[in-house]
């Protein structure tokens, strides 16, 4: 699987070059097919929808299709993300993403999808790859209440993603908070800054950016 499992998208220059480089196109060439349903069930100001959007026109100049999937049948939505060659999902409520993706069939095909395609994840869309660590810990870190009948991800990657790390607009998402959390996760949590990604080509594993913390078994192992 090649994977960029970011915290707010296509943020940096180097988050951008990394994905490029993993597809093996120019930009100009890369075709991306977007899921962007997580963001429905949020209060409040949806700008930073608009701004993930956004960053990928500013650096991609190839097909951007919005792809639908609770609007579409599963074979139309299969045929649009083939067509493309980033599946780029879009954050905002991670337990209501992964009941939408559950409910429409789309979790259980990603895995075979991700045999051939690169996939982009901001904050939401990285999160649901990984594990889940409890309601608990995404209530504090995030204020969501609702679970929608949520209780894992797809677990795809073995650790656990908690993006906006340090960003002030989730103040309960530091250092000391992710540690507290983590006291009774017996694995790997990432705390990623806005400005970073963890990436995933093959066999290969590495961090883009500059902030992240990494936990194992309660444990603070790096940070930058």
């Amino acid at each position: 699987m090649k994977l960029v499992l970011a915290s707010a998208g296509f943020y940096t220059p180097e988050i951008v070059s990394t994905c490029v480089k993993l597809v093996g196109k120019s930009k100009d060439q890369i075709n991306i097919a977007v899921i962007n349903e997580a963001y429905a069930v949020e209060h409040g100001d949806h700008g930073w929808v608009l701004d993930d959007l956004n960053r990928i026109k500013q650096n991609f100049t190839g097909r951007m299709e919005l792809v639908n999937i609770l609007a579409l049948d599963l074979q139309t939505i299969m045929q649009r993300l083939r067509a493309a060659d980033v599946i780029f999902v879009v954050g905002g409520h991670t337990d209501y993403l992964m009941h939408i993706l559950r409910k429409t069939g789309v979790a259980q095909l990603l895995p075979q999808l991700l045999q051939s395609k690169v996939y982009v994840g901001s904050s939401a869309g990285s999160m649901i790859l990984g594990k889940r660590v409890s309601s608990r810990a995404y209530q504090r870190l995030y204020g969501e209440q609702n679970t929608y009948g949520t209780t894992d991800y797809l677990e795809l990657v073995d650790m656990a993603i908690k993006p906006h790390y340090n960003n002030p607009l989730f103040p309960n998402n530091n250092r000391e908070v992710l540690l507290d959390l983590a006291k009774d996760y017996p694995g790997v949590i990432y705390g990623l800054a806005d400005n970073t990604a963890l990436v995933i080509d093959g066999d290969q594993q590495y961090i883009v950016g500059p902030q992240s913390l990494k936990i194992k078994n309660g444990l603070a192992l790096e940070e930058a």
